[in-house]
């Protein structure tokens, strides 16, 4: 009896001990062979936005990629690259980071992030500055030359405008640029955007924002010449008794454009519409843009 008890006991450890043993064996296997990385994972941008250039796509997946190798059940991993997205000047918001099946487990990690959308060029010294539409200050500059490639866009539509005149230096890279002459500068931008009519206007000068005497905007076009617009939106919110509406300066362009097909009526002095009728320093066509503009 004893002995068949000793018989069954050393068959059930030989078992047990065979599992341990297969168990042991499979999981080395498996970390080495199936979810273990024979090379730095791929990072794949979901929901890539229309404007991302290829070139901004290898830039942020090279700064997320995890150094060296690792398990697919490593999930610090996972943490640090949301970490690095975090510190990224291009990336707003970290969503979602996340593995997936490429060929095998856990070789390919993909990220879901809102972007800092490029809007304008900042002029500072010799240099143009990309900013995003809070004010947040971009890794790219760009030198005079380079600047027609970045402010126009397939069929000369205008995708980014240049703000000039700003009285402070640029921040660190990733932090927003401070200053109401900027903020005020952005505004304009974001009220241009999407009015075709103003496909004219290239550049907003803030030079004067803040000085009573003179027009705290002004729009530049792409034939040199200005549109003294004056206050911004916000500013007229708070006294709209000093200049004319933003959404009267904004009829008056459009009218303007619809008569003559250019946003400053061909007026080489450019025009002032900043008050109930536009105005402008040259004298010929005598009266052409106040009777455009529904004046005189």
């Amino acid at each position: 009896m004893i002995k068949r008890v000793c018989f069954h006991g050393i068959i059930a450890c030989l078992f047990f001990g065979s599992l341990a043993a297969a168990f042991y064996y499979t999981k080395q296997y498996v970390e080495r062979e199936v979810v273990m990385a024979t090379e730095p994972a791929t990072i794949v941008i979901k929901n890539k936005p229309r404007w991302m250039s290829d070139f901004l796509v290898r830039r942020i997946a090279a700064t997320a990629r995890p150094a060296g190798l690792h398990s697919a059940f490593d999930r610090q991993v996972l943490v640090r690259t949301r970490k690095a997205l975090q510190a990224n000047p291009w990336v707003e918001k970290v969503y979602d980071v996340r593995r997936a099946f490429g060929e095998k487990p856990g070789d390919t990690i993909e990220i879901d992030c809102e972007y800092r959308t490029p809007v304008a060029l900042v002029k500072w010294g010799a240099c143009y500055w990309l900013v995003d539409r809070n004010g947040y200050k971009l890794p790219e500059q760009y030198e005079p030359r380079d600047v027609p490639k970045i402010v126009t866009v397939n069929d000369g539509i205008v995708d980014i405008r240049i703000i000039d005149g700003v009285r402070r230096p640029p921040p660190e890279t990733g932090k927003k640029w401070s200053g109401e002459d900027v903020a005020a500068g952005l505004e304009m931008i974001a009220l241009l955007a999407d009015k075709p009519y103003a496909q004219d206007i290239l550049k907003v000068n803030v030079a004067h924002f803040g000085n009573a005497r003179e027009p705290h905007v002004v729009l530049i076009t792409k034939f040199g010449t200005e549109i003294r617009w004056g206050r911004t939106p916000s500013e007229s919110d708070k006294d709209p008794f000093i200049e004319v509406s933003a959404a009267t300066k904004l009829d008056y362009l459009k009218k303007i454009y619809s008569q003559y097909g250019r946003v400053d009526g061909g007026q080489p002095g450019g025009i002032d519409i900043r008050f109930d009728r536009v105005t402008y320093p040259s004298a010929e066509p005598a009266g052409a843009i106040r009777t455009a503009a529904g004046g005189e």
